[in-house]
């Protein structure tokens, strides 16, 4: 995985539809389109399915990995959203994005 930093100028609505039409819907189920673009019910959807699914590897042992990572960054972006932060959930999303890819 390399380093470094990304500037991506778009707008935060549009960062957030990026990131739920490359990952976030595919691993969730959670469609934007059915909370109006709520994003903070959008993203509180998704740390409960996630959440869901963590806990059910956690009982077959399986405790870590990049599906823990997401579920934190998750609730990071889900509070974020709930304060009006749109800015810094898309940050947290971003996170999600890159641990995502080793699903």
């Amino acid at each position: 995985m390399t380093c470094g930093t990304v500037w991506d100028y778009r707008p935060v609505e549009q960062l957030l539809w990026s990131h739920a039409d490359l990952w976030l819907t595919p691993l969730t189920g959670v469609d934007p389109r059915a909370f109006d673009g709520v994003w903070s019910d959008v993203l509180e959807q998704a740390d409960v399915v996630l959440n869901t699914r963590m806990w059910e590897r956690r009982s077959v042992g399986d405790v870590s990995g990049p599906l823990h990572g997401i579920v934190t960054m998750i609730g990071m972006a889900r509070r974020s959203a709930a304060e009006g932060d749109l800015a810094l959930a898309a940050t947290a999303l971003g996170y999600c994005e890159t641990m995502a890819l080793n699903l």
